[in-house]
C-alpha cells in the first residue's frame, strides 16, 4: 500500500471515532439530565406521600374533627 493512502484511510478512521465519541457523549449528557429530571419528580411525589400519610394519620384526622366540632360550638 502506499503511504499517503495509509495516512488518508487512518485520518478518516479517526474523524469517524472522534465524531462516535462525541455523539456517545452527547448522548450520556442527554440521559443525565433526563433522568436527573426524573428523579427529581419521584423525589417531589415521595415528599406529597409522606405528607399525605402524616396528614391521614389517626392523631391527625381526629385533632382535626375535634378542631372542626369545637370551632362550630363555639360559634
Amino acid at each position: 500500500m502506499d503511504t499517503s493512502t495509509v495516512i488518508t484511510l487512518l485520518t478518516v478512521n479517526l474523524i469517524v471515532l472522534s465524531l462516535v465519541i462525541v455523539a456517545l457523549i452527547t448522548l450520556i449528557i442527554i440521559l443525565l439530565v433526563k433522568l436527573n429530571k426524573v428523579a427529581n419528580n419521584i423525589q417531589q411525589t415521595t415528599s406529597n406521600v409522606a405528607n399525605i400519610t402524616e396528614w391521614f394519620s389517626p392523631v391527625k384526622v381526629f385533632g382535626e374533627i375535634a378542631k372542626a366540632i369545637t370551632s362550630i360550638r363555639k360559634k
